[in-house]
């Protein structure tokens, strides 16, 4: 049960992401040769962030994300946005690796996290105390199930192992911040450094929105590199895309009370966030 994911995963790096990388050839990665299986669920999706509590504030570092299809979004966030009046904060992913794993790799993952029981793992209650330092959060769902699963400290148990086969995923050189007790074994082959720079950050996450247009955390996460490097007019249509999507929904999900009330708080707090004119 403890044992880490042996095998090595080739990947195929989106063409427009030379900035953090060579492109590498296709061939032999884009055909899975697989026979047909429930592995990946078509709605199968990971994303684990690191956090950083500082008094009322919570920080995302990093942001580690995979979807179905086997595309993974690596960012982080070293001087996030906040707004003065809320406290909130919002990532700013200037370092970013953009790369797609090979089909059996995504397969192989998806099931390996079902077989070490995510979808069943209960957190302790000590491993969620608020405070001071890291933490992370994974989100998973897969099927008809969705999980947050919070954690603070030092990894035990299911959540190790857990973090150790997901941070096996993570580009060279790169890993989460917090005391893992598991052995990291990387099973990536041709995976870029995270490059630099938040104006081609800002260029890849507009060619993903492109492709996904109505994926929230790629159009809030464009939008704080916009703010950040002073890209006004950018930002202004990047938030209004995403209180179009917000106010589409049929119900808002996730907000308590008034959702409406809550939302406009949520875009009050973005707004405070332009670049001045």
């Amino acid at each position: 049960r403890g044992r880490v994911c042996a095998w090595v995963c080739v990947c195929v790096l989106l063409k427009w992401l030379i900035f953090v990388g060579t492109v590498l050839s296709a061939s032999g990665c884009m055909g899975s040769g697989l026979s047909p299986s429930v592995w990946p669920p078509s709605n199968f999706r990971i994303v684990v962030e690191e956090l950083q509590t500082v008094g009322m504030s919570a920080h995302i570092l990093r942001r580690w994300q995979v979807d179905a299809s086997g595309l993974v979004i690596y960012g982080t966030s070293s001087q996030p946005l906040v707004d003065p009046d809320s406290g909130a904060s919002w990532p700013v992913f200037d370092r970013l690796s953009v790369y797609r794993l090979e089909p059996k790799c995504v397969r192989a993952l998806s099931r390996r996290l079902d077989r070490l029981g995510i979808s069943e793992i209960v957190v302790p209650s000590s491993a969620v105390a608020s405070g001071e330092g890291p933490g992370l959060s994974v989100q998973w769902q897969a099927f008809g199930s969705k999980r947050v699963l919070p954690s603070y400290g030092r990894l035990r148990g299911p959540m190790a192992e857990i973090m150790a086969v997901i941070a096996s995923h993570l580009p060279p050189g790169e890993a989460f911040e917090v005391e893992m007790t598991r052995p990291i074994v990387s099973v990536l082959h041709g995976v870029p450094t995270p490059g630099l720079g938040g104006i081609d950050a800002l260029k890849a996450y507009r060619e993903l929105i492109a492709q996904d247009p109505e994926d929230e955390q790629l159009i809030i996460a464009a939008y704080a590199l916009a703010c950040s490097v002073g890209e006004r007019e950018q930002a202004e249509q990047l938030l209004a895309s995403w209180q179009w999507l917000k106010r589409s929904e049929p119900s808002l999900i996730g907000f308590q009370d008034d959702p409406g009330q809550a939302l406009d708080a949520r875009i009050k707090s973005l707004s405070n966030l332009l670049p001045k004119r």
